[in-house]
């Protein structure tokens, strides 16, 4: 795929970037050892997702209505003991709170939202999909670079960032290319985002199942990569043990340890709420919103061809071939 490398070689020269970025690429080591960072959203024998992002605002609505109609509830309480007037005021304005929750909990899990980015070892392929647009690069002819930054503000003071970002073309609309980001850059080195590079370069060059070194392992180790992710993005917690370690180290006082645990006990109806609705709208999203062509490729007996492959049958790359290895590339 001649074009995303050109693409990215025109971008950064034009921009004037090209000595800033550091370029990964799949047939090389980014770092000593793979590093999973809690982005990974599942992993199997045959395909890895990456959390995109998209879920990380979901929720949020269905649980301050339910956090209110929770709290609502508990202070108006009394007055059912009362009156028979009182208490039916009070379950009839506890019915429409919670009827509100419903609701706006099935909104938030039906809205259409972006998948994950798919990672397939079959096809040695790498998909996204917003709404009802699909894109893709080859994994052999990926580009990703990325760039460190630091930057110093009143309110967070010194922070690193560094965006870890891939080209991807339009399928069937080679013309369009997106750069996509695999994580959130805040708090990351460029240390980090290349051991999480080396994590999917692992993946689909030794995996499926590896070990901290990046050796190949028999045993899948998809439960403690899955319990890694969940951890990462529950927040229905009270992290006390985080907390005393942060006043151990002198950065957070005893009275703000104390503050800060009671906010998140008070928050523990909204966050669960929110944990919920996350859970079945992710779950939503990679059951129903991958195109047909990405389905049959996942599935064990799929066909084993590129989305690549086809647009390149179809003539949309000039002057590409695919060759017999390429039309039906073996897991490795």
């Amino acid at each position: 795929m001649q074009s995303i490398k050109t693409y990215f070689a025109d971008l950064s020269q034009r921009l004037g970037l090209a000595e800033e970025l550091i370029v990964l690429s799949p047939k090389r080591r980014a770092a000593k050892q793979p590093m999973q960072l809690g982005e990974v959203q599942d992993q199997t024998e045959h395909y890895l997702d990456l959390s995109s992002g998209a879920e990380e605002g979901k929720g949020i609505f269905t649980g301050v209505w339910g956090m209110g109609a929770i709290y609502m509830f508990l202070i108006m309480s009394p007055v059912i003991f009362q009156d028979w007037e009182g208490a039916l005021y009070v379950f009839t304005t506890a019915a429409i709170m919670f009827g509100i929750t419903t609701a706006v909990f099935l909104l938030e899990v039906y809205w259409p939202s972006s998948s994950p980015i798919r990672f397939n070892r079959r096809t040695r392929e790498v998909y996204f999909q917003d709404k009802d647009k699909l894109y893709h690069v080859p994994w052999d002819e990926a580009v990703a670079w990325m760039q460190e930054s630091r930057t110093v503000t009143q309110y967070t003071g010194a922070m690193t960032e560094t965006p870890l970002q891939l080209l991807l073309q339009r399928y069937g609309h080679a013309e369009e290319v997106i750069a996509l980001r695999l994580n959130l850059p805040m708090g990351r080195t460029a240390e980090t985002q290349g051991m999480f590079w080396e994590y999917l370069r692992c993946y689909m060059e030794k995996g499926p199942w590896f070990d901290e070194r990046g050796n190949p392992v028999i045993a899948s180790n998809r439960d403690a990569v899955l319990a890694q992710y969940r951890a990462k993005h529950k927040q229905a917690k009270i992290d006390l043990d985080h907390y005393r370690e942060l006043v151990r180290l002198g950065i957070m006082s005893p009275g703000r340890m104390r503050a800060t645990a009671t906010y998140d006990a008070f928050m523990l109806p909204a966050t669960f709420l929110r944990d919920l609705t996350a859970k079945y709208a992710r779950q939503r999203a990679v059951r129903n919103q991958w195109h047909p062509l990405v389905k049959e490729r996942c599935r064990p007996d799929g066909p084993t061809t590129r989305l690549y492959d086809l647009e390149v049958a179809e003539g949309l790359h000039e002057g590409a071939e695919v060759s017999a290895a390429e039309q039906a590339p073996a897991p490795r």
